[in-house]
Parts: C-alpha cells; sequence; structure tokens
C-alpha cells in the first residue's frame, strides 16, 4: 500500500513537472534591449506585440528616473496560464542642456553681475550642468563682444549659443512719470464676456483692504486669493495677511474662489510640507475653483541645484497631493515658461500671458491677460482673468 501511494506521489510529481515545461515553451513577444530617455513616460503594454494574451500589469510604468541598464518582469496570462517574462531595456540621457538665452545683453561699464547665471541653463537629469561663456570680454571696457554660451552635461550633451554682450556707459535715471494704460473691468467684460466665461480677479495682500461688495457689482465674478508663500529664507511658511479677511470677504459677496500658493520649493520634502500647510489654514474651506501651484523664482534658477526633472516633479506632486483631498489643483505660469520647462498639456493650467489675443498652444482652462486692471472697490492695479466653463 505504501509503494502504491509513492508510487503515485512520484507520477504527480513528474507529470506536473513536465506539465509545467511544456506551458512554459511559450514566450512573449516584447521589445527587448530598447533604449528610453530618462524620465520619460513608458507603459508596459507598449513593449508588447502579442495580440492573444493578457498583461497582467500593462498600465504599470517603468522606471526611467536612473540612467543605465534596467531589467523588469512582464506578467501575463496565456490560455488562462500565468506567466512571467524577463525584460531589458536602457535608459540613456541624449538631451541637451536648456539655455534660456538671448541674443544680446547690455550691461552697464563696471558690472558686477554674474554674467554666467543671468542666463537659465539647467538641464534634464543633471542639477548642475557645466554652464560657461566662451570668448573675451572686458566689463570695464565699453563696447560690443561676439560669445558663446556653452551648457555641457554628465553625458556630454553639449548645447552652444551665441550672443552679444554690449558693455556701456552709466546712462542718467529717466524720471518718466508716464503711466502705462491700465485695463478697466467694464472693457474687459465688453470684450470677453460670453456665455462660456466668467470674469475675475487674483489678488494677495497687495490690494489692501477691499471692497468685494463694490467688486462684485462691478462684474467680477470670481476670485484667485493669494494664500501665502514659501519658503522663504528663513525656511518658513508663510501666510499672506489679507488671506483670512480676503476669502471670508468675497464669500460674503458671493463670489467664486479659488487660491494659489506663491511656492519657492526645491524639493519634494518641501512642497509636501508646503501642502499640509495650504491644507491646515484651509481647515476643510469650500472653494470653487482649484488650488494653483505658483513657482516663479526663474532669474534665480540656476541656484536651486535642481534638474528640469526635479521642477517638474515637485509641481506634479503638489498637484497630486492636493487632489488627495478633494480639491481642484492647477499650475500657474506664464506662456514662455509653459512652452520652456513645464512642456504643453501635462497640467491643468492656469495661463499668464499679457496680450489681447494669446497664441498659446496648449489647454488652459483660465487665463490672466493683464496685471494692470482697474476695478471698483480696489486701490491701485490688480490681476485680471478669464476663466472658461
Amino acid at each position: 500500500m505504501k509503494k502504491t501511494i509513492l508510487l503515485c506521489l512520484i507520477i504527480i510529481m513528474f507529470g506536473c513537472t513536465k506539465k509545467e515545461k511544456i506551458e512554459n515553451v511559450f514566450h512573449l513577444d516584447v521589445k527587448n534591449n530598447v533604449e528610453f530617455e530618462y524620465a520619460s513616460d513608458v507603459y508596459i503594454d507598449s513593449l508588447v506585440n502579442s495580440n492573444d494574451i493578457r498583461i497582467i500589469n500593462e498600465e504599470q510604468e517603468l522606471d526611467t528616473y536612473s540612467l543605465g541598464e534596467h531589467t523588469f518582469n512582464i506578467e501575463y496570462i496565456k490560455d488562462e496560464t500565468k506567466y512571467n517574462e524577463e525584460i531589458k531595456y536602457n535608459v540613456v540621457d541624449t538631451t541637451k542642456p536648456l539655455v534660456l538665452i538671448n541674443s544680446s545683453y547690455t550691461i552697464t561699464k563696471g558690472t558686477k553681475k554674474d554674467l554666467v547665471n543671468m542666463v537659465l541653463c539647467a538641464d534634464n537629469y543633471d542639477k548642475r550642468p557645466n554652464c560657461y561663456i566662451e570668448g573675451n570680454y572686458d566689463v570695464n571696457k565699453v563696447g560690443t563682444y561676439n560669445l558663446q554660451y556653452i551648457a555641457i552635461d554628465s553625458s556630454n550633451n553639449k548645447s552652444i549659443h551665441s550672443f552679444k554682450l554690449k558693455v556701456v556707459k552709466p546712462a542718467k535715471e529717466k524720471n518718466d512719470s508716464k503711466d502705462k494704460p491700465k485695463f478697466q473691468i467694464k472693457d474687459l467684460i465688453n470684450d470677453y464676456k460670453k456665455d462660456n466665461t466668467m470674469i475675475g480677479i487674483d489678488i494677495s495682500s497687495w490690494q489692501s483692504n477691499i471692497d468685494f461688495q463694490k467688486v462684485k457689482d462691478s462684474g467680477v465674478e470670481f476670485v484667485m486669493i493669494r494664500l501665502g508663500f514659501g519658503h522663504n529664507k528663513n525656511n518658513e511658511l508663510v501666510l499672506d495677511n489679507k488671506f483670512e479677511r480676503n476669502i471670508k470677504k468675497a464669500k460674503e459677496a458671493n463670489l467664486k474662489v479659488g487660491i494659489y500658493f506663491y511656492s519657492y520649493a526645491n524639493s519634494i520634502d518641501k512642497v509636501k510640507e508646503q501642502v499640509n500647510y495650504i491644507l491646515e489654514k484651509l481647515n476643510g474651506e469650500f472653494l470653487d475653483l482649484p488650488i494653483a501651484f505658483d513657482w516663479e523664482d526663474w532669474s534665480k534658477f540656476n541656484k536651486y541645484n535642481m534638474s528640469l526633472t526635479d521642477i517638474n516633479l515637485i509641481a506634479q506632486t503638489f498637484i497630486d497631493e492636493i487632489k488627495k483631498h478633494n480639491y481642484e489643483a492647477a499650475l500657474y505660469s506664464s506662456k514662455y515658461y509653459l512652452e520652456k520647462i513645464w512642456g504643453i498639456n501635462k497640467y491643468n493650467t492656469w495661463l499668464a500671458h499679457y496680450t489681447n489675443n494669446t497664441n498659446y498652444k496648449g489647454k488652459y482652462f483660465m487665463w490672466q491677460l493683464s496685471n494692470r486692471g482697474k476695478v471698483p472697490g480696489i486701490n491701485g492695479d490688480v490681476d485680471l482673468d478669464i476663466l472658461y466653463k
């Protein structure tokens, strides 16, 4: 009896092993040993050519945030049998550093400006590419110098841009009392109010105490309010000293309300801290419109020790963390930096472009078209916005 049981067990064991070997003869038709650009979006299903299988982890994104060779197991089902297939791929950096440079710059004789850092020089991978000026010039001698601005990253990708440096004598300060024309709210309403638009403003403590009922009566329908800014030089988060008054009074006037936060974040940890701060100050307050992430310190970007990938991940983290708490989120930026830094259509966008007719090609839900608006109830200038329903 014992021999019979033992024999059956052996048959079962060897039978299972044989069956497993037969099933594993099938191999998935995949693109193997392929290269992907650093920080690119690549999903498992894009690597598979077979149509008669079901990929279990098809929506999983491949790691492209570290250079070099990677391996990954694709899990899939064919003929009701589960398989694993190991694939290999390589992550490379072939993108040249970004240099946002003008064709010419004019400086005053004897200037002590950091000429290299007057230009935004950044890389998708390196936190600080090697940026320098090539050519001879003398800031103490008046003249025009033909120079090259060069940026090289750690993968030896190089950007070269020619520009002129003009050194001029110090000029007398002009006392120009003429002001640029203002944009009256009544003209904004007349030109841009449609069935699918709303007219609004964005404000901060710079506008001091606002009479929101007069603002409402003038035709304004919504307001974006600055909650605060940070981290500042003391590594602090700062509440806008008019925020609490502004949100209370705006709601009392039956204006639709959204908020924005002026960020100097240079890390994921800091932007998460900022989100927690915003949520703490809101304390569950209902908002009609999104919470916008506003990062604008581009003139000092070279000193932030961040890659272009870093700043984008910071913005994305802000948006993702805000949305986890049932608020809508958005990115505020000018047209120039939306096209150069952020990338068109990646974010829910509040566009800043001071013109009567924007030619921005990306999608946006709100457009800030002037910072010289005149609205009853507000002393001084205010930003004007159009919201698209």
